[in-house]
């Protein structure tokens, strides 16, 4: 009796999803209690890191988004029978990570006094903003083993095995969150290092988890001169695939940054509450991501395959999954918004205790709300990034992300005077309008027509 499960079935994404979103939720749990590490340390202190964070997500948007770019070529080719092929793609995206990461290692200092301007603009205090640029620098110099790993990672997913990954997250983050204790608070005769510690304790994690999945993965294929060589022609096709996730995942950073400054105009509270924001926004959508992250390989393996049937019907499993587990996290946010609130708030004054709480309560409300309009933007949107539609993905996004983000946000702060809260609430606009537009590109039917395979 066969067993295996129907194709695009709610068991086959499953099957693929779980693993990953152990992973993700296992990196989230991480940043939540980095986030409870840092928060210890006072208010002003989480609002600097929280500054940082941003901006180290910024400069590691663009490597990301190419590396990614081997995702829908690897999976639409196993599709469509050419393993070898696959496997060429993923080494020419590990070779696109080597540079990348070197790259970043070798300007460090230049995007780290880049980055001290755009600290010094906003109301951050002098000693604050050398948190912020110390934390940033350490962050930049150990990025090069963060970006191999994600390259390989990236691969095993494509290829299906999501397991692999889900293993070395398993025993890579909980040593991170140990790395942390020890070089923050000086625990263990170390010395405490603040804030830059935790930055130092993530660089270290990064590179045993590197030395790790070289230990667990053995290739497939037979690792011949041939499938080594870098071909011109496949770095092309990673790049021209990658560099829209690329340029999308940027331009949105440098919106999501900018927001930030906005935000960092009304007070260092309010930078805090906006960090804790983002770590909890990680809960639900890494989650989800996951979820959609599983659905992709599939959707790919059988646009390949020329499976339009099954490709339809994996988006319909993703969302029946994805839609009631969003929906409870959004509710968990506005039943235990004291309480959550709670767990990241430090501070020994009572007026600023109770308007940070107060905005962390909005922002949190304000976050719940998204939760439905979430959904459908993660599952449609890397639906037609795996389906070879990723152009009109990225068009589709930046627009969003520009008419809409950024400017809803800066009236909001400048011209009625709002506080965070008010901009994460004024955030759904963004989130629903852009979920609008990205189901009605599917449904069009045009994302049949991109497929990357070559006849």
């Amino acid at each position: 009796m066969n067993h295996s499960p129907q194709p695009g079935s709610r068991k086959e994404v499953l099957r693929l999803a779980w693993p990953i979103a152990i992973s993700m939720m296992s990196f989230t749990i991480k940043g939540f209690i980095d986030t409870l590490m840092v928060g210890q340390l006072g208010t002003d202190v989480l609002g600097a890191v929280g500054l940082a964070s941003v901006a180290t997500w910024m400069a590691m948007t663009f490597p990301w988004g190419i590396l990614r770019g081997q995702r829908p070529l690897i999976s639409q080719y196993l599709g469509a029978g050419q393993p070898e092929k696959a496997f060429s793609f993923g080494i020419h995206a590990f070779a696109l990570a080597l540079f990348c990461g070197a790259a970043v290692l070798i300007f460090a200092g230049p995007l780290t006094s880049a980055f001290r301007i755009y600290a010094e603009s906003t109301d951050l205090s002098m000693g604050e903003v050398q948190i912020a640029s110390d934390y940033f620098l350490t962050r930049m110099q150990w990025l090069l083993p963060t970006f191999l790993t994600l390259a390989i990672a990236e691969y095993l997913r494509s290829v299906g095995e999501t397991r692999v990954p889900m293993l070395v997250d398993i025993f890579v983050h909980p040593l991170n969150i140990f790395l942390n204790w020890v070089l923050i608070f000086g625990h263990l005769g170390f010395e405490p290092m603040g804030a830059k510690g935790a930055a130092l304790g993530t660089g270290i994690a990064d590179v045993c988890a590197l030395s790790l999945i070289f230990i667990i993965v053995k290739p497939k294929h037979k690792l011949t001169i041939g499938l080594l060589k870098i071909k011109i022609g496949r770095l092309r096709e990673v790049l021209s695939v990658g560099f829209t996730g690329a340029v999308q995942f940027s331009l949105e950073a440098v919106s999501f940054v900018t927001i930030t400054w906005f935000i960092g105009k009304t007070g260092t509270a309010a930078v805090a509450v906006h960090q804790v924001g983002i770590q909890l926004i990680h809960v639900s959508m890494l989650g989800g991501a996951a979820i959609a992250d599983g659905g992709s390989v599939l959707i790919g393996k059988y646009v390949g395959e020329k499976n339009y049937t099954a490709v339809r019907k994996t988006l319909r499993s993703t969302l029946e999954i994805m839609t009631p587990y969003m929906l409870f996290i959004g509710a968990c946010f506005i039943i235990f918004r004291e309480q959550i609130g709670d767990m990241f708030i430090n501070n020994d004054d009572p007026v600023e205790y109770a308007t940070a709480m107060r905005l962390s309560s909005g922002v949190l409300i304000a976050a719940a709300i998204w939760k439905l309009g979430d959904a459908l933007q993660i599952a449609f949107r890397f639906a037609l990034r795996a389906a070879g539609d990723h152009v009109w993905v990225m068009w589709a996004g930046i627009l969003c992300t520009w008419l809409l983000s950024m400017p809803v946000a800066w009236a909001v702060v400048f011209v009625f005077n709002g506080d965070v809260a008010d901009v994460w609430m004024a955030w759904n606009i963004e989130i629903f309008v852009g979920s609008a537009v990205f189901v009605h590109r599917w449904r069009s039917g045009k994302w049949a027509k991109k497929r990357l395979v070559a006849e």
